[in-house]
């Protein structure tokens, strides 16, 4: 039931704080971006309709193939979301261009660094491809020369002695990254977190809305169907695609009362405001409204809180004050543990100070009987 009051500041949701991915066997972070520039989360479930009488008249339906789906755009440029939309590997010591200026000495030219093969090159070639131009000249032929992998030695060239030359070949670099794209994508199956800003209403003015909290929106098994191209103009940058699709480890099924079936949990929206963790409650209550123990026991005082929908929570014991109204009779921890020193009956005063600066106060009877 969802109580109704007037005046209630009413939230609007506005902005992507930032999305996280999580491997959902190991709980490792796999991914994280915080620059989102757009972002949307879809629901969808097919009707199938039950047609009876004449007129084939409708009378109910039945919901099956739902879906739970995020398109989600990041201004970074990321090759770790890349690797995990298409399955590839990500590495560092990739093959990487360079030009080396060389003044000849003699008719060959030999070069620095190690050459490598460039990535296009078939398996069977000897030499790694390299090309040749006269330093001062603005124009050249682009012939693929080849240079020796161990010699370093630029073949099939006949260079003039004192003449300097740019060399343009391939050689491993340490630091650069390369994601290999597979021929056939896997993409990764991650646990999404998206969270957004939550805001009230201020002076009638959506935009100058007082800060309320965050949405968190946890899917906990997502496959990401992003694009991992590349696409980038003279006046915009490219962007990373982190959309996804909501999976189920089983088929959907149907809830039924009778059987006691239910569907598995595709998402969970998780509103936290900002006044905190007990902002919310309405009320305390102890079950039962007291508690016996002898004077050799101890018992956990089972106070709950109410919520403004009237459901009972649980609490944090170590976040409510206990105060005993006689300590000769029975003490009371910081975590509400009564303990009996002596026969007779006391009070317990519980108190909450709740983070939007009000304070909830209940009691709790206390009797203690002789122990053995």
């Amino acid at each position: 039931m969802t109580a109704i009051t007037l005046g209630n500041k009413n939230k609007f949701l506005k902005g992507i704080a930032e999305q996280t991915y999580y491997d959902p066997t190991t709980g490792n972070i796999v991914g994280y971006d915080n620059v989102a520039s757009d972002g949307a989360i879809e629901s969808a479930v097919n009707l199938q309709q039950i047609e009876a009488g004449m007129g084939n008249a409708v009378v109910g339906v039945i919901p099956d193939s739902t879906r739970l789906t995020g398109s989600y755009t990041s201004q970074a440029f990321s090759l770790e979301t890349r690797r995990l939309i298409s399955g590839g590997k990500l590495s560092y010591n990739g093959i990487s261009s360079v030009c080396e200026t060389i003044t000849a000495s003699g008719a060959t030219l030999t070069v620095t660094k190690t050459p490598a093969k460039h990535y296009g090159q078939s398996a069977s070639d000897t030499t790694a491809w390299c090309y040749v131009k006269e330093h001062t000249a603005t124009t050249f032929a682009g012939t693929n020369y080849g240079v020796d992998i161990t010699s370093k030695e630029v073949q099939n060239f006949v260079a003039t002695n004192g003449v300097q030359y740019d060399v343009f070949y391939f050689t491993v670099n340490a630091s650069a990254q390369v994601l290999e794209l597979p021929d056939s994508f896997n993409p990764s199956v991650v646990t999404v977190q998206t969270k957004y800003g939550v805001y009230s209403k201020q002076n009638n003015s959506v935009t100058g809305g007082t800060f309320q909290g965050w949405l968190y929106v946890v899917v906990p098994q997502a496959i990401l169907t992003g694009n991992a191209g590349v696409s980038a103009t003279q006046t915009s940058n490219s962007t990373t695609d982190g959309s996804w699709m909501a999976i189920s480890p089983d088929n959907n099924i149907m809830a039924c009362a009778d059987c006691g079936a239910t569907g598995n949990t595709l998402a969970y929206y998780v509103f936290v405001p900002c006044e905190g963790a007990t902002s919310a409650v309405e009320a305390l209550v102890v079950v039962g409204g007291g508690v016996t123990v002898t004077t050799t026991t101890t018992k956990q005082i089972p106070v709950k809180y109410i919520m403004p929908d009237q459901t009972v929570v649980t609490p944090t014991y170590t976040d409510l004050d206990y105060e005993s109204a006689a300590e000769g009779t029975a003490t009371v921890t910081d975590g509400g543990v009564v303990a009996g020193v002596a026969q007779g009956s006391t009070i317990v005063t519980i108190t909450l100070e709740k983070g939007d600066g009000t304070t909830l106060t209940t009691t709790c009877n206390v009797t203690v009987t002789t122990g053995t």
